[in-house]
């Protein structure tokens, strides 16, 4: 069973007075690498910053299948973008984590 395409979540925890900053630097700056790596970015969400905690702010990569995310990761890592814009989003992040997701069902083709 081909397993594809998978999600890759990003759910990185920032300070709330970091959260949109962060959310910015995803979309302007690491979004174009990635979607020219390979995984287009289809979703970015985030929990309140009204709550006196930190915000989750939870991006998702879409690819192909798991092995093109080994390419996709070789790509970016190559392109200078990618550590000019991380070297600018890491200090914000607190901690996170990185989950792949695969499809249980095949997608509806519209």
């Amino acid at each position: 069973m081909k397993r594809a395409p998978v999600h890759i979540v990003d759910t990185a925890s920032v300070a709330p007075a970091d959260a949109a900053h962060y959310a910015e630097l995803l979309r302007q700056e690491l979004a174009p690498v990635m979607r020219d790596a390979g995984a287009p970015m289809i979703e970015l969400r985030s929990t309140s910053d009204e709550l006196g905690e930190d915000v989750l702010v939870q991006v998702v990569w879409r690819t192909e299948d798991h092995a093109a995310w080994n390419r996709v990761r070789r790509n970016f890592f190559m392109d200078p973008r990618w550590h000019a814009a991380w070297a600018r989003i890491a200090p914000l992040r607190r901690g996170g984590t990185r989950r792949f997701y695969y499809p249980l069902m095949e997608e509806s083709q519209p």
